[in-house]
């Protein structure tokens, strides 16, 4: 049984706020609004930290993800909400997610009719040059080196690579500091400005503030970036592609708003994504009812509070199951259904705490609007440009290149067919 229902079935039976001893660990189980509410409010700062494991202090402890709450972990943040994640730089990076879009569109108009995609791989290779090209300016997939079997087996290292518990290999693999030397000469115009990837940002301000922006800080970024900005929207896109494909009526409502505000004479862009309520409303109940972030990361109480009216001591570790808050019929009616229609507009109704696929408070995920942005401008070009065929599913293992058979999972493949009406815009990508 997964963790998330055992500890479902325990809220059932003592209520949706529980405490429990992990061995020596105190833990704090919620999943109803309110209380995450209160967490996350009025005991914010409070359940701030992180918890220490042995088995991650030296893997994880300068991560933003897990880094103790405090002034290094400040650091990072400012750093992440003013140069990675900031509105200006989403703008200024737009260009990146519309040609990469635009790349996976032609890539799909150039193979027929008939030829069917691994779902999974095409979304990873879509975010992985996303991140890429943030991060370094450069691309890592070209052409369709996942046609071929060597193709296939160094995809294969690379996920394995980028993904636990092989991320401490992360740093090693991702050749930055290389860049040091392409950046002899100061960034000074305006133009060359916008132009700047995140690498070249870091060492700009490693140089002002050497005593922070080290190079181990730098690698631990980038692995952030890389790692946490692939995998949500995979799994978010290869959900959402599961559900429409299983909802036609919902499919054809989000083509129609599409072919309404945008038309079938160009693709859509980055600057369509606010005219298309309905389509951001598939995406916030492909949030909740998807796999994405059944718990989110663990907080830890850095002094006695009160929450749900029962005192917590210091030292508590919070469990906030969100697959259970997004599944209780108490707060969503019919809960198991997909009905986009339940949110309400282009961010969705005022759905407050009871949808939180990225977390909340100050440790919330900085990447959210990001990731929105991507998973909506992916999803809406395959909507607008294909028509969607389900093949088979494949029972796979993966391997990882030296004859090591992973756990087997299901991979969706789908026929992706060009629509008739965006056949002479496709043509010209």
């Amino acid at each position: 049984m997964p963790f998330h229902h055992a500890l479902h079935n325990l809220s059932q039976k003592y209520g949706p706020v529980f405490f429990l001893w992990f061995g020596w660990r105190p833990v704090l189980v919620i999943s109803t609004p309110s209380a995450i509410e209160e967490c996350f409010t009025k005991n914010d700062i409070i359940f701030a930290n992180r918890p220490v494991f042995p088995s991650t202090r030296l893997l994880e402890k300068d991560s933003l993800v897990m880094s103790p709450y405090g002034p290094y972990w400040r650091n990072l943040r400012r750093f992440a909400t003013s140069e990675i994640f900031s509105s200006a730089r989403i703008q200024m990076t737009s260009r990146i997610r519309t040609d990469e879009v635009r790349c996976l569109a032609k890539k799909l108009f150039t193979r027929g009719n008939r030829k069917l995609v691994e779902v999974n791989s095409l979304f990873y290779v879509l975010t992985f040059n996303i991140m890429m090209k943030m991060v370094s300016g450069e691309r890592y997939f070209e052409g369709d080196e996942l046609e071929s079997e060597k193709g296939r087996v160094e995809f294969n290292d690379i996920k394995q690579t980028f993904a636990p518990p092989s991320r401490p290999a992360v740093g090693d693999f991702f050749p930055f500091l290389e860049r040091r030397k392409k950046r002899s000469c100061p960034v000074t115009e305006e133009g060359d400005e916008k132009r700047k990837n995140i690498i070249d940002v870091m060492l700009m301000l490693q140089e002002s503030e050497p005593e922070f922006y080290t190079d181990a800080v730098i690698k631990t970024i980038i692995k952030v970036m890389l790692v946490g900005g692939t995998e949500t929207s995979i799994t978010t896109l290869e959900a959402a592609v599961s559900f429409l494909i299983s909802h036609p009526n919902e499919f054809n409502k989000a083509r129609d708003e599409i072919d309404s505000n945008v038309g079938q004479y160009r693709l859509m862009d980055d600057g369509d994504l606010s005219k298309l309520a309905y389509l951001h409303c598939i995406i916030n109940e492909t949030l909740r009812l998807g796999p994405t972030v059944p718990l989110i990361p663990i907080h830890e109480s850095s002094r006695e509070c009160v929450v749900g009216g029962f005192g917590v001591p210091n030292g508590t570790l919070l469990i906030v199951n969100t697959w259970a808050l997004h599944n209780d019929p108490g707060v969503w009616g019919d809960p198991t259904l997909f009905k986009p229609e339940r949110f309400g507009g282009v961010e969705g109704e005022k759905v407050g705490f009871k949808l939180i696929p990225f977390g909340s408070g100050r440790r919330a995920c900085p990447g959210e609007s990001l990731a929105r942005r991507l998973i909506a401008l992916a999803l809406g070009t395959l909507i607008q440009c294909f028509d969607w065929e389900k093949g088979e599913e494949n029972l796979e293992g993966g391997g990882n290149g030296n004859g090591k058979k992973m756990e087997e999972e299901k991979t969706m493949q789908i026929v992706f067919r060009p629509r008739k009406a965006l056949m002479d815009a496709l043509s010209e990508l």
